[in-house]
């Protein structure tokens, strides 16, 4: 067999056992995107400090760097939220008991804003009871499969992070090696397969700007919102909501919602209004239209396109989607420009003077080495 026939043959099994090895590895996908973003935003740092030490010990240190910043500000936003809950939820029970017991006042609170909603609109006021009760059911339901969904997945959060920082560990220990590697296989010229690659690394790379753009808005605006109506310390409540915001179809939403219906619970309406419609149309909106605008701007799309990917994403692959997504998008583009810069497919048919005169008037794309693609 030739050597073209070997390489096609050894390519079709490559692809056949990686069609069995993708099932094996889809449960650890998540942690390993997690790993690879974390590897491109702190390949400097490790870059720098693996001039003073040796590479290992300075790819060892960075992961544990970044996994120790990281768990410990979570863990004491954590631990400073469940105090301040803890207080509310001693203030409630202490009101509860002073009318009765929990159901007492759940009813005198529906009661109270069901004459308040009977004085100011025309609808009878056991409709305005009736709907009332069917939106706090509903509501009660969904932030009790919120919070189930939460508990349920603290442990695969933990081993997802532990996860991750093994990955961490060894894509910056190997990674420049692992893509000189995977680029060679790619039988493609260097300047086509650096270019597809450079595509990649600017998308993820957007992608990590906008989950920190995305975090840092929520929580100053919710911290804004907080503030506004006198709920203690606002921006604690609004750097748990810029964690919040990274949990994609939770968001902020799992510290406003429950903020507002203790502010009802407290008989404080007008506030509870207030911050419910400030999270829904203010804070709840920041996602779509920030997200979109950061990895479109450095991805030099339109925020629409990079918009629809993102949701077209999550329908497809679920929260994996809001990176998968314009991954796909920005490789396509990518994709079709090279094939633009290859010229039309009647160049083939061409003779090889002529072919060799097109490609020195056409300007040739800037080739940088995959070495240094995660700079």
């Amino acid at each position: 067999m030739s050597q073209r026939g070997q390489r096609i043959l050894l390519g079709l099994v490559l692809a056949a056992l990686l069609l069995f090895l993708l099932p094996m590895a889809w449960p650890f996908l998540s942690s390993f995107l997690l790993a690879c973003m974390l590897a491109i935003v702190m390949h400097p740092a490790n870059t720098r400090m693996s001039r003073r030490l040796r590479p290992g010990l300075a790819s060892l240190l960075t992961a544990l760097a970044t996994f120790i910043v990281l768990g410990t500000t979570f863990s004491f936003v954590c631990v400073r939220v469940v105090k301040d809950a803890a207080r509310v939820h001693h203030a409630l029970n202490q009101r509860s008991l002073e009318e009765g017991g929990w159901p007492a006042m759940i009813t005198h609170q529906t009661d109270r804003i069901v004459d308040a909603l009977a004085t100011r609109l025309p609808v009878a006021k056991e409709t305005i009871r009736d709907r009332l009760l069917e939106g706090m059911k509903v509501g009660a339901r969904y932030l009790m499969s919120k919070t189930r969904a939460l508990i349920k997945n603290v442990t695969s959060l933990v081993v997802t992070t532990v996860l991750a920082t093994i990955f961490l560990y060894y894509l910056l220990r190997y990674g420049d090696e692992w893509l000189r590697r995977a680029a060679a296989l790619v039988p493609l010229s260097p300047s086509i397969t650096a270019n597809l690659l450079r595509a990649a690394h600017e998308s993820i790379v957007a992608n990590v700007n906008g989950v920190i753009v995305v975090a840092l808005a929520q929580g100053s605006f919710l911290s804004l919102g907080f503030w506004f109506v006198g709920i203690g310390s606002p921006l604690l409540w609004g750097m748990f909501g810029a964690i919040a915001s990274v949990i994609p179809f939770v968001g902020a939403t799992l510290v406003w919602i429950p903020a507002t219906i203790g502010l009802v619970f407290m008989g404080a309406y007008w506030k509870a209004l207030a911050l419910a419609l400030w999270g829904a149309l203010v804070v709840g909106s920041l996602d779509n239209i920030l997200r979109p605008w950061v990895v479109g701007a450095r991805e030099k799309q339109h925020p629409v396109l990079v918009g629809l990917a993102m949701l077209g994403g999550t329908y497809v692959f679920g929260p994996l989607g809001l990176l998968l997504g314009p991954l796909a998008v920005s490789l396509t583009g990518a994709v079709v420009e090279e094939i633009h810069r290859l010229g039309p497919v009647a160049e083939a048919d061409r003779s090889p003077s002529a072919i060799h005169d097109s490609a020195e008037e056409r300007p040739k794309p800037e080739v940088r080495s995959t070495a240094v693609l995660v700079e």
